[in-house]
């Protein structure tokens, strides 16, 4: 596991887009919550949602037939973000949803070593030896798929979903009926005949494996039916690999969030650093060009905030940047950094319900969307502003020598910027006229100059400072 530790007083995160500095676009709230919205999915069944990488999964690998309904919210788990079905539990890598890679835990040998000693050495359990040509026998587990699931195996997923056998098929008793079953990996596949007609089914072992897991019991609760109240979307154009790898990896950590009606969300809280593979890039760490493990953090933050604005909720702890950063140049003023383990972002949903947060995360556009999905309660936001007050010039350009470059290259990291006060106002206001927030959102920024890697073989330009 790595540690996220950032030793640092000032963090930055760097693009290499360009955006028109004289460009101050007026802040606008209305948010069309109306607009269809891909990847969330409701089942009135169990109260539960589904979305994002476990819905594509679960879509394309057969559904509720193979993997029955959701009993539960994307939860954390050590290093695993989890999800429970009736017949299965998702499992992805904390951070690394972008790979589209869901795990299925191996519920099926967790049951089989459930069993008693005496009822493992018992025939069905025992390895068996190859019956040769027309069988399907797996040398790894010394076991055979039975010619009565054979083709529902194949059919199904096979390998892929089911895993190995792990045992021979047998008869056993499930809530007093008499059922002939063969455990695998994943699942417990069964069997019985309904009007002389033998059907198959997946054991419902996801759920007996929940209901084993007490502590789980309070994300069994149904949700209310949800929709869309506010979302935010930021560009991270021009970023390079390392940025667009954390800004994944953090996004998958928030995703799935649930915060109850009068909780405060803190996004250092709602994150696991120690887990995540979060990878090194440029930042400005004092003033001085540096690697930093994390880079892209304060892109997941900043539009949560955003989010968080634009739905008219409590808005408790918000650090801005020192600098102005060409990413969040669409709208000076309105961005959250976050340093872990100091520095925070942090709201209450001051709603009578709950909030459900969702991230969608475009590469292929270098997009990041963050919808809070709650129920509508009437709330208003009007913003007045932005109010820009002392304008400076961007200082001294700053020109850093990199061995690592290719030889006679350059690359800008910073695109200077001149230091500037903004401020402006958000009102929000309930459906009976009554006002719920009036806030005064201010930012001072430090000016910044234009900062130049540059590698063997070139020589800075005149009136630059040399590092």
């Amino acid at each position: 596991m790595k540690k996220l530790i950032v030793l640092f007083l000032i963090l930055i995160c760097l693009t290499g887009a360009v955006a028109d500095p004289h460009y101050i676009p007026q802040i606008h709230a209305a948010v069309d919550v109306n607009q269809p919205s891909v990847g969330v999915m409701y089942f009135s069944e169990t109260g539960q949602y589904l979305h994002g990488t476990f819905r594509r999964f679960y879509e394309a690998n057969g559904g509720t037939t193979i993997f029955g309904l959701p009993l539960t919210p994307i939860i954390s788990d050590g290093g695993l973000r989890v999800q429970y079905f009736e017949r299965a539990r998702f499992e992805v890598p904390v951070g690394h949803d972008a790979t589209n890679e869901v795990l299925l835990a191996r519920i099926g040998a967790h049951f089989i070593d459930q069993l008693s000693p005496k009822v493992r050495a018992q025939p069905p359990f025992l390895d068996v030896g190859d019956p040769g040509v027309g069988s399907m026998y797996f040398p790894q587990t010394r076991h055979t798929i039975s010619a009565s699931f054979r083709d529902f195996w194949q059919k199904n997923g096979g390998l892929r979903i089911f895993g190995y056998p792990l045992s021979e098929d047998f008869f056993q008793e499930i809530n007093g009926e008499s059922v002939r079953v063969q455990y695998f990996e994943r699942v417990r596949l069964e069997a019985r005949e309904v009007h002389g007609k033998l059907t198959f089914a997946i054991g419902n072992l996801g759920n007996d494996l929940l209901v084993e897991s007490t502590h789980l019991k309070p994300y069994t609760q149904p949700m209310p039916g949800l929709q869309r109240v506010a979302t935010s979307t930021t560009s991270y154009k021009g970023a390079g690999i390392p940025k667009q790898t954390n800004i994944a990896r953090a996004g998958a950590m928030i995703d799935g969030t649930i915060v109850p009606a009068g909780a405060e969300f803190s996004f250092l809280k709602s994150s696991n650093f120690a887990d995540t593979d979060f990878v090194e890039g440029y930042g400005i760490i004092n003033g001085e060009l540096g690697k930093i493990v994390g880079g892209g953090l304060c892109q997941v933050s900043t539009t949560i905030f955003r989010s968080a604005s634009n739905g008219g909720f409590a808005i408790t702890l918000r650090v801005p940047h020192t600098y102005v950063v060409t990413t969040y140049e669409d709208i000076l003023g309105f961005d959250a950094t976050v340093m872990q383990p100091t520095v925070d972002f942090r709201f209450v949903n001051d709603s009578t319900n709950p909030l459900l947060l969702v991230v969608h995360n475009h590469p292929e556009k270098m997009l990041f969307t963050v919808e809070f999905w709650g129920v509508p309660d009437g709330r208003t936001v009007h913003y007045d502003g932005p109010f820009i007050s002392g304008v400076s010039k961007p200082g001294i350009p700053v020109w850093q020598y990199d061995a690592t470059m290719r030889s006679a290259s350059t690359h800008q990291l910073v695109v200077g910027r001149g230091g500037m006060k903004v401020s402006y106002v958000r009102k929000v206001t309930s459906a009976d006229g009554n006002l719920l927030h009036n806030d005064n959102y201010q930012t001072t920024y430090a000016p910044w100059y234009n900062f130049v890697l540059y590698g063997p073989g070139v020589v800075p330009p005149a009136g630059v400072r040399v590092r």
